[in-house]
């Protein structure tokens, strides 16, 4: 039996639209969000889609899509 792993947050290189710190993408059981290691707003996935880079779009190849 393979064992999965699933990180619970990663630092990406998008950034706030508040403060322009870097933001980190996050997940708990039942969701994930984006959230700003500045000023800790959270944001939902929808708004940074289409500037997902490279850590984003790992984080969440590895997630239930439940979560999404």
């Amino acid at each position: 039996m393979s064992f999965f792993f699933a990180p619970r947050q990663a630092r990406t290189t998008l950034v706030c639209p508040l403060c322009s710190e870097v933001l980190d993408i996050r997940r708990t059981c039942h969701e994930a969000y984006m959230q700003c290691s500045g000023c800790r707003k959270a944001f939902p996935l929808t708004q940074f889609i289409k500037q997902m880079d490279e850590v984003m779009e790992e984080f969440l190849e590895r997630l239930y899509s439940d979560r999404v």
